[in-house]
């Protein structure tokens, strides 16, 4: 049995892949404390309510994990926050809405600094165990230039790249870790960013147990085996 820290763990991919992963020792983590508490209820799992881009609450949620969990094994980073808009766009009502500074400072906390800080508070933990993993889900727009959501591109960018630039320090300390960098998803990740995408996009994008599956497959892999990174998506979403 593995001790598993999943952030995001509320709803969506992370939601998903706790499903996948009931069988381990779960810690899940999200802001969203009505969702998160009824998705460890029904996986029997323990939970902390923490919102990665607060850094008192991160603190408060390593002071937990090391009163509570005997040791630490994987971090798996699944939250994340939504936008889109061109420059050009920002006159419209709606697009300026949605990349209003609050909204893109929160979104560059959630996915860049959110991640980072997770992986700075708790990799320690791996590297004095001597082993561990940590898997990202990152987005295909981590690993290309998508003109049409610059914002989002660019938290996708840094933590691949943050990923990309420790890799390998934490293999020296046999700690490995990878981005799982999928296309559109099938969530309300755009719902909640006020942002619903039309139904014809939509169903050009994965499952979060799709995604999961993926995730589950980095997981299983032989410690000795690591995938830096791997992309998935619908085969029609090119």
């Amino acid at each position: 049995m593995r001790y598993v820290l999943i952030t995001g763990a509320g709803d969506g991919v992370g939601k998903a892949t706790a499903k996948l992963l009931k069988n381990e020792k779960l810690l899940l983590v999200d802001r969203d404390e009505k969702n998160l508490k009824k998705t460890a209820q029904n996986l029997n799992a323990e939970y902390f309510v923490c919102d990665v881009t607060n850094i008192d609450k991160i603190r408060e949620l390593k002071a937990y994990v090391e009163k509570n969990f005997s040791k630490l094994d994987t971090i798996i980073n699944c939250a994340g926050v939504w936008t889109k808009g061109e420059i050009s766009q920002l006159n419209d009502k709606h697009f300026a809405e949605i990349n209003n500074l609050e909204r893109i400072k929160d979104l560059l906390d959630t996915n860049t600094f959110g991640t980072i800080a997770m992986i700075t508070t708790f990799a320690p933990f791996l590297i004095k165990n001597k082993k561990g993993q940590i898997i990202n889900v990152n987005s295909q727009s981590g690993v290309e230039t998508e003109e049409f959501c610059p914002v989002y591109n660019a938290s996708k960018h840094g933590g691949y790249y943050y990923r990309k630039a420790i890799q390998r320090d934490l293999a020296k300390h046999n700690v490995k870790i990878t981005d799982v960098c999928p296309g559109l998803i099938k969530t309300n990740f755009y719902i909640r960013a006020n942002d619903e995408l039309p139904q014809e996009i939509m169903k050009l994008g994965l499952s979060p147990d799709e995604v999961a599956k993926t995730i589950k497959y980095v997981f299983d892999m032989p410690h000795e085996i690591t995938i830096p990174s791997i992309e998935v998506r619908h085969i029609k979403n090119f």
